[in-house]
């Protein structure tokens, strides 16, 4: 009989990415009680080969309480714990199109001590200040259909249902760039990888907020972040995620034109994080967009 692993886990904060709202839920001690490994299938087989081999737990049975907790705030994110007919799948997209990219000494460093699968992963969105016609708002909602994000030593996949069998090309190559961009995140809060000053000096101070919501790309970010809270890692790790998903030609085609790079920046920056990864931890973004997705 398979042995099983009881651990109460304690979790904390990594990079500051995200906030919790106000209808937190407080864990209790209880929710870190983790019988491991959770079932009898043949992929609970592969998952406990994980665990002996990296020291990673992957959990599809969980709460969301003990998913969120972090030492001094909350995960801003919320998820539903995996559609079980789907977490030999999801497993194997972890380990082909996230694991296979690096080397083994590399992979063990960078995995955290938990992989939650979740069926549906939710980022929390709050935003206090002006709208586009100058009113005063307070904006609170869940984005739901994240493919992946990183917590305090955990990671979460938030394809373990049908609708990882059903994605676009496009929407696949997101998810594999949100996941790759999450175990790097958890590197960078590690501190297995660092930010290089070359890219944070390429940051855009003195931000106007007024126009900044509909026109972060001329400050040479690829997507919406906080310019009052933003750090350089956050941006870093951002620029990971859309350089593993698209390949060059379709990385430039759509954030490099003029229209879009207006300063110049995202191209410059680009290139930094490119060549930092390679020269510094032998991690070839462009041979990981162009490797095809295997599900």
């Amino acid at each position: 009989m398979r042995a099983k692993i009881l651990t109460c886990f304690f979790l904390g904060t990594i990079l500051g990415m995200a906030s919790c709202s106000d209808e937190d839920i407080t864990p209790s001690a209880d929710n870190r009680l983790v019988e491991f490994p959770q079932g009898s299938n043949s992929y609970d087989t592969e998952i406990l080969n994980i665990y002996q081999k990296y020291g990673t737990q992957i959990l599809y049975r969980y709460n969301d309480a003990m998913f969120r907790w972090q030492i001094t705030d909350q995960l801003g994110f919320v998820s539903r714990p995996a559609d079980e007919s789907y977490v030999d799948a999801a497993v194997r997209f972890i380990k082909n199109n996230c694991f296979q990219f690096y080397r083994e000494d590399s992979l063990k460093a960078y995995l955290p001590y938990r992989i939650y699968l979740a069926r549906d992963l939710g980022r929390l969105f709050q935003y206090s200040g002006l709208d586009a016609a100058g009113n005063n708002v307070s904006i609170k909602d869940t984005i739901w259909h994240t493919a992946a994000t990183n917590g305090y030593a955990s990671l979460c996949f938030g394809l373990a249902s049908q609708r990882l069998t059903t994605l676009s090309d496009d929407s696949l190559r997101l998810a594999k760039g949100e996941l790759n961009a999450a175990l790097l995140a958890n590197a960078i809060g590690q501190g297995n990888i660092q930010v290089p000053a070359s890219f944070a000096k390429e940051e855009v101070g003195n931000v106007s907020w007024y126009n900044y919501v509909g026109s972060y790309n001329t400050y040479g970010l690829l997507e919406y972040i906080d310019a009052k809270t933003m750090k350089p890692a956050q941006d870093f790790v951002v620029f990971l995620k859309y350089l593993i998903a698209y390949p060059t030609d379709m990385f430039e085609e759509r954030y490099t034109t003029k229209a879009f790079d207006t300063s110049g920046r995202i191209a410059r920056k680009a290139k930094i994080v490119k060549n930092w990864m390679l020269s510094e931890y032998g991690i070839d973004l462009d041979a990981m967009a162009e490797t095809a997705i295997e599900r």
